[in-house]
């Protein structure tokens, strides 16, 4: 297989035929080991280790017109044939058609040593890691354990026709457990470190499936409803990523205008920030600069409740007339790839827990995607909700939850915990509530 520096020499020694260009190389080399039903590389998980080369390319030509293609291993070899195909498929889109001048990349550490030798010959740490993982649960009184670790390496070269040429290395490692085909939790970085003192996390786990075993009996009506972050950062992928996608505010398709933004609407609560952060040292969801050659960075779209800016790739930022900005790494969660909220009022998950009276834990829900994200309403089902009273975990039961999230974020009743393993809070609120 060719390197990525061999394929982008070639490519950029290709692309000199066009007007202006950019293009992106990428290789990663995997290695995941699965347990399923409680055994170590079950059908569905058997240990895999993988090699692939993707990326993709952006060409203006001498007429204006744009050109998009896919690069993968085997581009070297259909190069000229590929560019003439790229050609033929040129579209006219005038305000994508631009190439973004030289900035220097953020530097950001994205590689460690360790996670990169697991991939290239000694996953010894990664089988340890699923076997604290099952040990934990084990331990807990769990019956069936599903679990993953999974780790891989590569490097990136980010290149354009203005002179623009990086590459790094970087690592990702990953570990999740579901425990009793009933509920589950995962974590994601860039180190080894992402799955150290795991035993913990896969115990709290247990103590919310032992909840969910036993019946609860609850009244339906308006009370509060807790969520763990995996519901968090579902909530803001549908409600809050999606109205702030610059593509969304330009095309009419957001419940926010662009003139809001420029006038510093107030849309949240005024201690509520959402913050797009892609330059955290081995974060998940960081790197030097996006595929266009925007610097990676902080950057607040919510500020004190305001709107500050949609997240905007460089087309939408030429057509709503503001400057581009960082974009969440595709392929994550919310808060993973980047896209944070934070309020000054951030408490802990035990005291969010622990001084209610009736509330319900909700740690999974179904339909996330037939809402209108627009609007910000919901009605979702939820399979196992805790019942909590008094801080204690009394059981579980079959709801159906419903409000308006960006009513829940505008009210001073609604509280947020942070923990230590999640870049998202536990978010507690008012919903309605029907049981059954």
């Amino acid at each position: 297989m060719s390197s990525v520096t061999e394929i982008a020499v070639a490519l950029k020694k290709t692309l000199s035929e066009a007007a202006e260009w950019r293009f992106m190389v990428k290789s990663a080399n995997s290695v995941d080991i699965g347990v399923d039903d409680s055994k170590l590389g079950g059908p569905y998980s058997p240990p895999r280790s993988s090699a692939e080369i993707t990326g993709n390319v952006f060409v203006i030509w001498e007429d204006g017109r744009c050109s998009r293609g896919r690069i993968d291993s085997n581009i070297l070899s259909r190069l000229p044939r590929e560019l003439e195909l790229w050609r033929s498929l040129a579209y006219r889109d005038d305000d994508a058609a631009y190439i973004w001048e030289v900035e220097a990349p953020t530097d950001v550490q994205l590689h460690d040593p360790h996670v990169a030798n697991m991939v290239r010959g000694d996953a010894t740490p990664m089988l340890e890691a699923v076997s604290e993982i099952g040990e934990a649960a084990r331990d807990s009184g769990t019956m069936v354990v599903d679990s993953r670790v999974c780790c891989s390496c590569g490097e990136t070269i980010v290149a354009t026709s203005n002179g623009l040429w990086t590459k790094y290395s970087e690592t990702s490692a990953m570990c999740y457990w579901y425990l009793d085909k009933t509920l589950g939790d995962s974590r994601y970085g860039r180190g080894s470190k992402t799955w150290h003192a795991v035993r913990e996390s896969v115990a709290r786990t247990a103590r919310l499936v032992d909840a969910a075993r036993l019946p609860a009996s609850l009244g339906s009506g308006t009370m509060p409803v807790i969520i763990s972050p995996s519901v968090m950062d579902s909530f803001i992928g549908h409600y809050i990523a999606s109205n702030l996608s610059g593509e969304n505010v330009a095309e009419g398709r957001s419940r926010f205008e662009i003139d809001q933004f420029r006038s510093g609407e107030r849309v949240l609560r005024d201690d509520l920030q959402v913050v797009l952060d892609t330059a955290v040292p081995m974060g998940p969801g960081s790197y030097p600069c996006t595929v266009e050659g925007v610097p990676s960075g902080r950057t607040s779209l919510v500020q004190d409740g305001r709107l500050v800016t949609p997240v905007l790739n460089l087309k939408y930022a030429r057509r709503c007339n503001m400057q581009p900005t960082p974009l969440p790494q595709r392929g994550l969660s919310p808060g993973h790839a980047g896209m944070l909220i934070r309020t000054d009022k951030m408490e802990t998950v035990e005291s969010l827990v622990g001084e209610c009276q009736d509330a319900l834990l909700v740690c999974g829900v179904l339909g996330m995607h037939t809402q209108d994200h627009a609007t910000g309403n919901f009605s979702l089902a939820v399979p196992e909700a805790i019942v909590v009273k008094d801080g204690e975990l009394l059981g579980s039961t079959k709801t159906v939850i419903s409000g308006n999230f960006f009513d829940a974020l505008d009210s001073c009743r609604t509280r947020f915990g942070l923990d230590d393993e999640h870049p998202n809070p536990w978010m507690e609120f008012l919903c309605h509530v029907k049981v059954g």
